[in-house]
């Protein structure tokens, strides 16, 4: 019996010696963007950035570039990332990526390949940013470096995900949510609009880094709007704080109403609470969108007494009527620019009043644009944003 358990025993430490699959540390270039623009004799010229670890460190960091762009032209996403070798030196990693890059003329002839390939690549994650990079080529968008962080994508990750906590203006898309869209009959993909506010060429150098005024700078400016799978135009920005607040998303912003002749008050919404209901009633399907906001004021230029109820009921009813309008404003411009329900209109219909939507679901997008919906805003001004710790009696 000791014998055969001897045997056991070895066999398995010999099987179980080590890793059939390792790579040292040494061997890596973590990949931290991935840009894909049109190629010039290939169906697409994929751009990847890759981190120079070294000179993110305080210790070992010199005067060398933080990151490397490498591009190679392919008609297949998969097969080009394969090839990076041609001028990389290690094995990259793609699975710490915290931008994806698409050109507005890729976009334009559609982006399920792209999708379909980061889908099914085993090392891919679902936290990186997607982004249409507008008036210039993806790439450029990777190349433009920033002194507080110094790789591109991960100031561009780290970017969005501030501007979508503190003010709404990134909506938060990631891998999975635009999948989700993509095979959606009753919601159309959207992504965040960047675009570079300066010399994009002069943005490369490290130069950039060393200037108080930037020679070039990635801004978040705008909404991408796709349907069936292809980009086809742009909203504002505001309207992608609007886009948030429709679909539930928002964490905090804030707005500035007027009050009177070149007055206004500013209140700071923490709290959003939206709920919508779609159901189809004669012969057109109805939406009606209610939103419950929490805020405090923020700064007033209003000759109004602070000191009373009074006071705080007038500007709640202010708010009301401007959120609404913004909302009512984005809604109708979607309808009448391009037709897409990128609101998710039609998914709250398949749940809410399904045999409806089961007779109009292969032509959503025509019932959306004439879709009648009706937008009710609750706000409740709960503190003065003078003393934070007072509430305001509602009740004196």
């Amino acid at each position: 019996m000791k014998k055969y358990l001897l045997v056991i025993v070895l066999c398995c430490t010999t099987f179980l010696s080590g890793c059939w699959d390792l790579i040292e540390l040494s061997e890596l270039s973590v990949v931290s963007g991935l840009a894909v623009d049109k190629g010039e004799n290939k169906r697409y010229k994929v751009s990847v950035e890759a981190v120079n670890a070294t000179q993110l460190n305080p210790k070992t960091g010199g005067n060398a570039s933080p990151s490397i762009l490498f591009s190679v032209e392919g008609d297949d996403i998969g097969e080009v990332t394969q090839k990076m070798n041609i001028g990389l030196s290690r094995h990259l990693v793609y699975s710490h990526m915290r931008a994806v890059v698409i050109s507005e003329e890729v976009a334009k002839e559609g982006v399920n390949d792209i999708f379909d390939f980061l889908e099914r690549n085993r090392e891919i994650r679902n936290d990186f940013n997607i982004v249409i990079a507008r008036g210039s080529e993806a790439a450029d968008i990777l190349s433009v470096v920033y002194p507080l962080q110094k790789v591109s994508s991960m100031k561009i990750n780290a970017q969005l995900e501030t501007l979508e906590k503190e003010w709404g203006g990134d909506p938060g898309v990631r891998l999975n949510d635009m999948i989700q869209a993509l095979l959606s009959k009753g919601r159309e993909p959207v992504a965040a609009g960047v675009s570079i506010e300066g010399s994009a060429e002069k943005g490369e150098s490290m130069e950039n880094m060393q200037k108080v005024k930037l020679d070039a700078i990635v801004k978040a400016d705008s909404l991408a709007v796709l349907k069936k799978g292809k980009f086809i135009g742009y909203l504002d920005l505001e309207d992608t704080r609007q886009y948030l607040m429709i679909t539930d998303k928002l964490k905090h912003t804030t707005f500035t109403i007027p009050c009177g002749e070149n007055d206004y008050f500013a209140i700071r919404v923490y709290h959003n609470d939206t709920v919508t209901h779609v159901k189809y009633k004669k012969g057109t399907p109805r939406a009606t969108v209610s939103l419950t906001m929490e805020a405090y004021i923020d700064s007033v230029s209003c000759k109004k007494d602070l000191g009373k109820v009074a006071t705080y009921e007038e500007f709640e009813k202010l708010a009301e009527q401007y959120i609404s309008k913004k909302i009512e404003q984005t809604i109708e411009k979607t309808q009448q620019q391009y037709g897409a329900d990128i609101f998710g209109f039609g998914e709250k219909m398949f749940v809410q009043d399904y045999r409806n939507f089961k007779k109009v679901e292969k032509r959503w997008n025509e019932e959306f644009v004439d879709m009648e919906i009706d937008v009710d805003t609750v706000v409740k001004i709960r503190r003065s944003g003078i003393d934070r710790g007072i509430f305001i009696d509602e009740t004196s």
